[in-house]
């Protein structure tokens, strides 16, 4: 399969989540009979419209994104067109969204990201009880060159693939992350190295029941020093080597599950994602990540097609585990950043439902209108921000 068909599959199912979170929110206002104006998929103008008995239904150009519109009172037609006199409005003024009592609005804002925790919690469900999972892994990893790219430090240097990573500037580490603290904290525009070359490396297995235990090792080979200049790289200023790693883990065991034990599993399958989630914005708000390092939509179609891609030489089995994962790694991302307490975003509508209820009053809907606006002028700013950032990193490679 070529690489434009597993962009546009990563598109589909980025919108196919999109839409089940809107999903949510129309079938929970349909059934407390909220007025729905329209339920579209897709952004921009609209391509194909089905009037429904209430609500229009429409396809739109652009393939991601999607929304819910409930009836506000505006008398306004769906498509906004300004061609149009404002016709009136197709719902009585008791069906308008802020005529509804407050427990009710509340739920039909946390359908939306709870129809994305339910997404996530079958795709785990799917995953765990077809694949497995990998229970308890070891922290320590080998540090093993797979590519090595021309013109670059470690091709001067004379790094093979297959070269396993030991020291950095007499730096010793045992997984990836203490080689990349080690390699980054260089500050001359050259370091030594020394990898094992020519190793054999070994997995051992054990079955013991429903687990396999796996234990990777290297045998044999022989230990070369290498010393590597012109490391910094000129666009970033950060320190690059240029080559490609695999991270075998040391030692891990996969767990298979039944029916019964997959669903139990699935939860806090999640809820760990959920953690890892809010653990990178805490590093985003506390300046321990920069904005550089997150991904937009073009950013987020890009890695899952790579993603989905590199899994094909292994197998079609393997690009099903590759879109369950990712599916309900995105689909638990939708949830948190969507209950974020910024306006525009359902975290933000929940907390004007919350000022309401601590007033015993409702602000204005004129005010909090122009918030919302406020909101998604800015919303609509850092997207494009996150837009040119994952066009020039897609441009570099």
């Amino acid at each position: 399969m070529s690489s434009v068909l597993y962009i546009i599959l990563a598109i589909l199912i980025l919108s196919i989540l999109i839409v089940l979170h809107e999903l949510g929110h129309y079938l929970v206002g349909k059934a407390f009979g909220f007025g729905i104006m329209e339920f579209s998929i897709g952004m921009g103008p609209v391509l194909f419209r089905v009037r429904g008995k209430e609500t229009d239904f429409t396809l739109r150009a652009f393939p991601i994104g999607g929304s819910c519109r409930f009836f506000e009172e505006t008398g306004t037609d769906p498509d906004g067109e300004s061609d149009e006199q404002p016709k009136e409005p197709r719902f009585p003024p008791e069906r308008s969204f802020n005529a509804q009592k407050v427990w009710k609005r509340l739920l039909v804002i946390v359908a939306g990201p709870l129809m994305n925790v339910m997404t996530a919690l079958v795709l785990a469900f799917v995953l765990l009880l077809s694949f497995g999972a990998t229970v308890d892994a070891g922290k320590e990893q080998i540090v093993q060159v797979t590519e090595v790219e021309a013109d670059t430090a470690a091709a001067r240097a004379g790094v093979q693939a297959g070269d396993i990573l030991l020291f950095v500037d007499g730096k010793t580490f045992s997984d990836y992350a203490g080689f990349s603290e080690a390699f980054s904290a260089v500050r001359a525009n050259e370091v030594d190295l020394v990898v094992l070359r020519g190793a054999e490396i070994k997995t051992e297995e054990t079955k013991n029941g429903d687990s396999t235990t796996y234990v990777t090792t290297e045998s044999g080979g022989e230990q070369i020093s290498l010393h590597a200049t012109d490391i910094r790289d000129k666009h970033t200023g950060n320190n690059r080597l240029g080559v490609s790693l695999a991270l075998l883990t040391r030692s891990y065991y996969e767990q298979r599950y039944n029916v019964l034990t997959a669903a139990g599993a699935s939860f806090p399958y999640c809820w760990n994602m959920i953690r890892q989630v809010y653990g990178a914005l805490f590093d985003l708000f506390t300046g321990k990540a920069c904005i550089n390092q997150m991904s937009g939509v073009i950013g987020t179609v890009s890695i899952m097609s790579d993603t989905m891609q590199t899994a094909s030489a292994y197998g079609v089995g393997d690009v099903i585990y590759v879109i369950l994962l990712l599916g309900a790694l995105i689909s638990v991302n939708f949830a948190v950043v969507n209950l974020l307490p910024i306006p525009a975003l359902d975290g933000g509508r929940l907390v004007f439902i919350v000022i309401e209820i601590i007033r015993g009053k409702p602000i204005p809907p004129e005010k909090e209108g122009i918030v919302h606006f406020i909101g998604m002028i800015l919303l609509l700013v850092l997207i494009a921000v996150m837009m040119v950032s994952d066009l020039i990193n897609c441009f570099r490679g």
